[in-house]
């Protein structure tokens, strides 16, 4: 899989985290003075999550344009059936590359991924699930591992690594869907609170949300964080798993770039 999408979010998110260290420190006496703090930790809340948005576009439009690479490099893999509601811009296919023939497939996954955006875990889940194989899937089949390496405390899945690994196996199966029905909450809440900021200031009841520590941005950071490099890694493999299962030999799946 591509490594730019994950380089940018690591870009971005150190962005958000210098924004929080610099609000941190701000002196905070006055009205004014905790107004401005509050309003920088709000920047950093919203550029994490800009940040997650980015690097889930980024991520699907790789997976799209790396598959009609290989196709067209080796025409007789089979191109899965949900590929027929792909809607590709016609105009950016048709367009001349110069250089590099294979980048209008890079450019045709970039103009259909323009006006989406993935703040949503549904969304995340509906759309990469397509290339996962059964038994690998958002969210239930990762979560064993999810939960069971995530140093995030009960924040994510509301229960510790440690509590959930000396849970019995049928413990175990009813708090999975727990744990990903917590997941999903506190995911929404994340984005939701970046929508707050965006389209009414923050004041989504005519009241301004309080948001005074700037540990409560580092959580956010350190969740978001987490569950990007989770995602990559295990759609690095998938998304192998993906071209190999439809007929891509082993040689021009090591080739897979722009």
């Amino acid at each position: 899989m591509p490594t730019a999408a994950l380089a940018t979010f690591k870009e971005d998110i150190a962005r958000a985290t210098a924004l929080v260290s610099h609000g941190d420190v701000l002196p905070h006496a006055t009205i004014a003075q905790a107004t401005l703090r509050s309003d920088i930790l709000r920047s950093s809340w919203m550029l994490s999550v800009g940040a997650v948005d980015a690097y889930f576009c980024d991520a699907f439009s790789d997976f799209f344009a790396a598959t009609m690479i290989s196709k067209q490099r080796h025409p007789a893999m089979i191109l899965p059936r949900f590929f027929n509601d792909m809607k590709v811009p016609v105009r950016a296919v048709l367009a001349g590359y110069a250089i590099r023939i294979n980048w209008k497939w890079r450019m045709a996954a970039r103009a259909m991924m323009e006006k989406a955006n993935m703040l949503d875990v549904s969304a995340i889940h509906d759309q990469f699930n397509r290339f996962f194989r059964p038994g690998h899937k958002l969210w239930n089949d990762v979560a064993d591992s999810w939960i069971g390496n995530c140093g995030a405390g009960d924040r994510l899945f509301g229960i510790t690594a440690n509590a959930y690994a000396a849970l019995a196996a049928n413990a175990k199966d009813a708090q999975r869907k727990t744990s990903i029905a917590h997941f999903e909450r506190r995911m929404k809440h994340i984005i939701q609170r970046r929508h707050d900021c965006i389209h009414t200031c923050d004041r989504p009841k005519n009241v301004p949300q309080v948001l005074d520590r700037a540990g409560t941005v580092r959580n956010v950071i350190r969740d978001v964080s987490y569950v990007v490099s989770k995602f990559d890694t295990h759609a690095a493999v998938e998304f192998r798993e993906f071209l190999l299962g439809n007929g891509l030999p082993n040689n021009l799946v090591t080739l897979i770039g722009y």
